[in-house]
């Protein structure tokens, strides 16, 4: 592929990523997107990627990671971004503690102007989150991973109409309910960003991705924690609106927000020298780019923008809080993570099976699921417990005289869990659903519609949890029978 391969940096529900050198010497992010169903599928899924690449490969600013190429590499495609050496906002609120207002403040204004710059490029992210703001060794802010959620969307067999996407402790409301993301939803997503960078909470509170989904749809967003420092507020309460006809656009905010950064602070806000964040430097380099910006970010060149944006300590040199230490779920204080686990929470897809948090979270996902069933899967697990696996197949239609022709669908659960096997046709509709009883297997039965005309057709095996019970363990799925 023309980059020397460095260390893999993780792995995610799209594939892998590598860090690596291009032939200047450049370290670059290498995201490998994994095509999966058939051919016809995966043809359509490339050219796909293809067309929102070209689009994303024009969207350029100051504070947005560029996507650089887009690499054929066998089966896969293979996304080429600039790697940021600073790390992610996620990671600095984790190893230091929530941002101080001033810092808050440094990094929305930035981010919102690159949100609003994407949005009248008509692009939407779709996806952001902590994880996807990134830091230069300087500590500037970028937004990272746009178009992630639509190759996301593209490459997962031909995601079926009305599916999730996004990360559910920061989606907006209207997006856990199926609805179209539109420019507001990224609002809300980016508010939610900034709420866990100032506070360290989350929109719906502190719940599992089933709860916050049902949390999210219904538009219980939670009041605005007191205490907070009113300038971050103002910014904040707006965005993090449920009714997304009353959110503010990106653009608008961000003037807001560079408008607060600009104001002297009070005197009993200041820290003493030394303390956690900003220097007086870098505040008066925040006022020196509001005074720049004139009335829009915008009116300024790349490099006068980037010059004059404010920054925060990047996480790799940020000195560390003046809180005192305490035990994460899945950290010890004093101590590394555990595996697969951002300290809080699972990382990567992963479970925490055992509830053993030593070991982290140790039930780790496969990368079958959208597979076409021919005959049989074997080797799949769900992983994590919010996982539904959707499996597409064909039933032809052979000449019988007796028109009873009949297709079963037979799934297997791995000991200990329950699992619920439907099965849809190709609009959508159930054609039956059964659940693993005490054999540990469930079937359900599609007959022959009728006589005399072609029934062969298209439909979906839908595998998901039930109950209490989880495990990694492998279930098998079967497919018998014909028309």
């Amino acid at each position: 592929m023309g980059y020397l391969l460095q260390q893999r940096l993780g792995r995610g529900g799209m594939g892998v990523v590598d860090l690596a050198l291009d032939d200047r010497g450049h370290a670059v992010a290498l995201k490998r997107l994994a095509l999966c169903g058939s051919a016809g599928e995966i043809a359509r899924a490339r050219a796909r990627v293809r067309r929102e690449a070209a689009a994303l490969g024009r969207l350029r600013h100051p504070h947005v990671v560029p996507l650089l190429g887009l690499i054929d590499d066998g089966d896969d495609l293979v996304l080429v971004m600039p790697y940021l050496a600073g790390g992610t906002l996620s990671e600095q609120v984790r190893a230091y503690g929530p941002l101080r207002p001033d810092q808050v403040l440094a990094i929305a204004g930035p981010l919102l102007d690159a949100l609003a710059h994407a949005h009248r490029s008509g692009i939407v992210h779709r996806d952001i989150k902590p994880a996807n703001v990134l830091f230069d060794l300087d500590g500037r802010p970028f937004l990272s991973d746009f178009g992630i959620a639509s190759f996301r969307d593209a490459t997962s067999g031909l995601t079926v109409t009305g599916a999730i996407l996004g990360t559910p402790d920061f989606m907006a409301p209207e997006q856990a309910r199926g609805e179209p993301s539109t420019p507001a939803t990224d609002v809300f997503a980016l508010g939610a960003t900034l709420l866990f960078a100032s506070t360290g909470q989350r929109p719906y509170g502190t719940a599992d991705a089933r709860v916050a989904i049902g949390r999210a749809s219904n538009g219980k967003v939670e009041t605005l924690p007191q205490g907070l420092d009113p300038r971050v507020a103002r910014i904040l309460r707006p965005l993090l609106r449920p009714n997304p006809d009353r959110r503010p656009t990106a653009a608008a905010s961000a003037m807001v927000a560079r408008s607060l950064a600009a104001r002297p602070r009070r005197r009993a806000g200041w820290r003493a020298a030394g303390a956690v964040g900003l220097t007086a430097c870098v505040a008066c380099a925040a006022l020196l780019g509001w005074r720049l910006g004139s009335t829009q970010a915008s009116d300024l060149t790349s490099e006068q923008f980037t010059a004059a944006s404010p920054t925060i300590p990047a996480p790799t040199s940020a000195a560390p809080t003046t809180a005192p230490c305490v035990d994460l779920a899945y950290q010890p204080c004093g101590k590394p993570a555990a595996a697969n686990t951002d300290g809080t929470r699972c990382t990567n897809d992963h479970d925490d099976y055992d509830k053993n948090a030593a070991n982290g979270c140790e039930a780790a996902p496969d990368a079958i699921d959208g597979q076409r069933l021919e005959r049989a899967v074997n080797g799949a697990n769900l992983v994590p417990a919010t996982d539904v696996d959707r499996y597409p197949f064909h039933v032809d239609d052979s000449f019988s005289l007796g028109c009873d022709g009949q297709v079963a669908i037979a799934l297997t659960a791995p000991p200990g869990t329950t699992m619920s096997l439907e099965v849809l046709d190709s609009r959508g509709s159930s054609l039956g659903t059964e659940v693993t009883g005490a054999t540990r297997q469930a079937r359900v039965t599609i007959d022959e519609p009728g006589c005399g005309s072609d029934d062969s057709g298209d439909f979906t095996a839908v595998v998901s949890y039930r109950g209490s019970g989880r495990s990694a363990a492998r279930y098998t799925l079967t497919k018998s029978g014909s028309f």
